[in-house]
C-alpha cells in the first residue's frame, strides 16, 4: 500500500466521523445568531430575545415581582444584569441578561445545581410574555 492510498484511506474514514460532531456546532453557531432561539445545554435555558437589554431587564423585574420568586441580589451594568433569585421550594434560580446588540438580548437561566428545564421554560416564557 502506498503512502497516498492509506492518507485517502485515513480521510475516508475520519470524513463521516467530523461531519457528525461538527454538525451540531454548525447548527448551534448559526441558530445562536437569531432572535428567538432557545436552547437546553447542561442545565442551563440560553435564549437570545428581540427586544433591547432595558425591555428585557424590565420584563424580567415584572416577571419576578409577579411570581413566587424572591429576588435574593440583583447586579446591573450597562450591559449586563445578573440576578439570584430563590424559588418557594428554596430553590436557587441564577438570571443573567446580556446585551447582544441594539435590538437582541440573550438570557441565561439556571435552576439549582444541575438545571431544571421546565421551570427555566416557565421562567423565559414569562418575561417573553412580558416583552410583548
Amino acid at each position: 500500500m502506498t503512502t497516498k492510498s492509506v492518507t485517502i484511506g485515513v480521510r475516508l474514514l475520519l470524513m463521516p466521523y467530523l461531519l457528525f460532531h461538527l454538525s451540531g456546532c454548525g447548527v448551534l453557531l448559526i441558530g445562536g445568531a437569531a432572535a428567538g432561539t432557545v436552547g437546553y445545554v447542561s442545565g442551563d435555558l440560553k435564549a437570545t430575545l428581540e427586544g433591547r437589554f432595558e425591555k428585557v431587564v424590565e420584563a424580567t423585574d415584572s416577571a419576578i415581582n409577579d411570581n413566587s420568586i424572591t429576588q435574593v441580589t440583583k447586579d446591573e451594568t450597562q450591559h449586563n444584569a445578573i440576578y439570584e433569585l430563590r424559588t418557594l421550594q428554596d430553590d436557587k434560580v441564577a438570571l443573567s441578561i446580556v446585551r447582544a446588540s441594539r435590538d437582541l438580548t440573550n438570557i441565561t437561566i439556571r435552576v439549582g445545581v444541575f438545571g431544571d428545564e421546565p421551570l427555566s421554560r416557565r421562567i423565559l416564557t414569562q418575561i417573553e410574555n412580558r416583552l410583548k
